[in-house]
């Protein structure tokens, strides 16, 4: 007995002095989200979400906080709904942070993405539930742009479940005014352990080049103004049919923002983005199924109650027009963020430090 407390009084005390040099840092997320949907397209469900999403994470830095091992958690604990009903999601990576590269690798937070991945390659509904990414992310930012890599391994394979993958490549070069960019995505989907009869290997690849233009500087009264156009192919197989669907349309976006207010346009002609999404959902298509539509236009009208370096509350009104319908969506979202840097700075005033949205 005698031994085992020497030796546990002896673990304290290293752990105590290896501290020492090392800081401890620590990070709370808590997400408040309202989402009314009320749609008649047939590629889309009518539903509500409503609940609050709270992710905690506290680790250790070393080397100016270069190298961190973080850990926590993502709770999610829909309303009216029981405690049995909330899910838990573990939150465990290695990250690394310079002025120019950093990197993630394992379990994190998909709010340190760089840039937020448009409508038709991240609905908003699986960035609300599955807020980690699993697997591996690589940054670089510039002067004039920014690009970034990253693998979400997001289901492993069993006897029963199938497994799947997604990589992302996205980056952006902005010189002056005009800038240029494009998303790269390949969704893969295999077969389960003990595959039925019909289940084959499934392949999603989606190439988005766009241009655009920043006119902020020349339109003094808006905070913000940026046209935006592009080009869409999606390539689809089923290995087990062996044929290739490859729809392709243009996209055109139009950004506006005067002080809390805010307008965004998207809108998309071509083909039908999503072949395989009425057999395979999710599962391989991460994008809006609105992108089943030939046409399709989607206008936010937004409003920001708060909006600093530790809240982002903002609520919307959403038109989602088709050929068929025109259909409305109604969101609310309220992100509060706290940690051990900016809590440092929490009475310094600051207008151009601002929280992002998780959408």
């Amino acid at each position: 007995m005698k031994n085992i407390k020497r030796s546990l009084i002896l673990i304290l005390l290293s752990f105590s002095l290896g501290t020492a040099a090392q800081d401890i840092l620590w990070d709370v997320d808590l997400t408040g989200f309202f989402d009314n949907r009320e749609y008649k397209y047939s590629g889309q469900t009518s539903q509500t979400f409503f609940g609050t999403r709270l992710s905690p994470e506290i680790g250790v830095g070393v080397l100016n906080n270069k190298h961190r091992i973080m850990a926590g958690g993502s709770w999610i604990q829909p309303m009216g709904s029981k405690k049995s009903e909330n899910t838990l999601d573990l939150t465990a990576y290695y990250r690394y942070e310079s002025p120019k590269f950093k990197m993630s690798f394992g379990s994190f937070a998909r709010t340190q993405l760089i840039e937020t991945l448009p409508a038709f390659l991240q609905y908003d509904s699986l960035t609300i539930f599955r807020p980690n990414i699993t697997g591996a992310l690589f940054q670089y930012m510039g002067q004039k742009g920014y690009g970034e890599i990253y693998i979400d391994w997001r289901q492993m394979q069993t006897e029963k479940r199938r497994e799947a993958f997604i990589i992302v490549g996205s980056g952006r070069w902005q010189p002056g005014i005009f800038y240029t960019g494009g998303n790269l995505v390949m969704n893969h989907l295999a077969r389960s352990g003990k595959a039925t009869e019909g289940q084959s290997v499934t392949d999603d690849i989606v190439i988005h080049p766009y241009v655009g233009l920043n006119l902020t500087k020349f339109v003094s009264p808006l905070d913000s103004l940026t046209i935006q156009c592009g080009y869409l192919l999606s390539m689809e197989r089923n290995r087990g049919i062996g044929d290739w669907h490859h729809p392709q349309g243009i996209t055109a976006e139009l950004l506006a923002e005067w002080r809390f207010i805010g307008l965004k346009n998207t809108f998309y002609s071509g083909g039908n983005q999503q072949p395989f999404y009425p057999q395979l959902g999710s599962q391989l298509n991460q994008g809006d199924p609105f992108y089943q539509a030939k046409l399709y236009n989607r206008t936010d009208i937004y409003f920001y109650f708060f909006r600093n370096r530790f809240v982002n509350c903002m609520a919307s009104v959403n038109f989602h027009t088709t050929r068929s319908h025109v259909d409305l969506q109604q969101q609310l979202i309220v992100r509060f963020n706290l940690n051990n840097e900016n809590w440092k700075r929490r009475n310094e005033p600051s207008r151009k430090d601002r929280l992002k949205n998780i959408l």
